[in-house]
């Protein structure tokens, strides 16, 4: 018996060792998932209500538990000013099933202007930009010159430039993510829905199939830089001309010392 109870009290010890990793893992699992915030009922909201800023909240919940017509906290603008379907216990999830749109699209395009949408990759400034905010349009291109050869009987060469330049200096943002998109449950942010008047809406739509095109956000009601002259444009030579008065460093053989001209 004696014998027995070394073995018992290891397979005790082994077994706690294995829930407590288990445990870990779990955890470490359940930190490591990324959570997203959702419109929720701040109070109680009854079926005919209007809802207002007051009467909403964020709720943080894991991505793989938010409900596939959970409305994404930066798209929260939609549902102010609108009524309820039906009542909403508080904290309770608001859905798209639950509020009755009275507001199209269109009814926000100002007069002279067409929607059109920009699509840009996730993360950075664009998962920032809200409904109601101003951004600059900005594109790099790849664009073909004509280089005069020395030999002036010789045909011009055609030589590949890249360049950034501003498209739109201030362009007003009217959504975020699309309607399509947050019907679908998809992460909003990859793509914003903007006004130009027609032709630069043509523009915008003809850059995204020969640029890579990326948005500034931009300060609310501010005057300057309106202009694409007033920013210029960023080429090779824009950096060779940092290099211009600069003195080549020189690295010591030596980590941490200095030598004279360093």
């Amino acid at each position: 018996m004696k014998n027995m109870v070394p073995l018992i009290l290891a397979v005790l010890l082994g077994l706690a060792a294995a829930a407590a990793v288990g445990r870990l893992l779990r955890e470490r699992q359940v930190a490591q998932e990324r959570e997203t915030s959702v419109v929720a009922a701040a109070t109680a909201i009854s079926q005919g209500d209007v809802l207002s800023s007051s009467s909403i909240m964020p709720k943080r919940v894991p991505l793989s538990a938010r409900p596939e017509q959970a409305i994404p906290w930066s798209r929260a603008g939609m549902v102010t000013g609108q009524r309820a379907r039906r009542s909403v216990v508080q904290g309770d999830y608001v859905m798209l099933s639950d509020v009755a749109f009275a507001r199209s699209m269109a009814e926000i395009v100002g007069e002279g202007e067409w929607a059109t949408t920009l699509r840009l990759g996730g993360g950075g400034i664009a998962a920032l930009v809200q409904p109601g905010d101003e951004v600059a349009i900005i594109g790099t291109f790849r664009i073909q010159t004509a280089v005069k050869s020395a030999d002036l009987s010789e045909a011009a060469e055609a030589v590949d430039k890249e360049a950034t330049m501003t498209l739109f200096p201030r362009v007003r943002v009217l959504d975020v993510g699309g309607m399509g998109d947050v019907r679908r449950g998809d992460s909003p942010g990859t793509e914003i829905v903007v006004a130009l008047p027609p032709r630069q809406a043509q523009m915008l739509i003809a850059a995204q199939r020969k640029a890579s095109l990326t948005v500034a956000l931009r300060r609310p009601g501010d005057e300057s830089a309106i202009s694409r002259q007033d920013v210029g444009m960023v080429d090779e030579e824009s950096f060779d001309r940092l290099l211009q008065g600069l003195e080549s460093v020189q690295v010591p053989f030596v980590p941490g010392t200095v030598t004279e001209g360093q």
